[in-house]
């Protein structure tokens, strides 16, 4: 069970790098890395920048048509979220708090862009 575990936080950390590399080019950002390590240690220090990458990678998440499952385990598995918990002692119901929001709405987007499934019944 443990082994899962290591495995799907893993694979959720390596898309999370592979979304926010393109969302930090969105931005208009520099060069942040290429490595989770390399966007924890920056976000670390610049938590508002950890924020704003975690919107960015929320929308590269979306144009990329994954699921609000997998965006929920890209938030909780964002550099951002893990340095407030295991760098700054940040309480897991204040980064709960701050990542309920953003899945809630990355849902409703999401769900207003599918199409609903008795009209594309209809249609074949």
């Amino acid at each position: 069970m443990i082994d899962v575990q290591i495995e799907l936080r893993k694979t959720a950390r390596k898309r999370y790098v592979e979304l926010a590399q393109a969302a930090h080019q969105d931005l208009g950002w520099q060069y942040l890395g290429s490595t989770y390590e390399d966007y924890y240690a920056i976000v670390s220090l610049y938590p508002d920048m950890g924020q704003t990458l975690d919107q960015g990678v929320l929308l590269e998440a979306l144009i990329q048509g994954e699921t609000p499952e997998q965006a929920c385990a890209l938030i909780a598995q964002s550099p951002y979220v893990q340095s407030q918990l295991n760098t700054h002692d940040q309480a897991l119901s204040l980064m709960s708090a701050y990542g309920m929001p953003l899945i809630n709405n990355y849902a409703q987007v999401f769900q207003a862009q599918e199409p609903p499934l008795a009209n594309s019944l209809s249609r074949s």
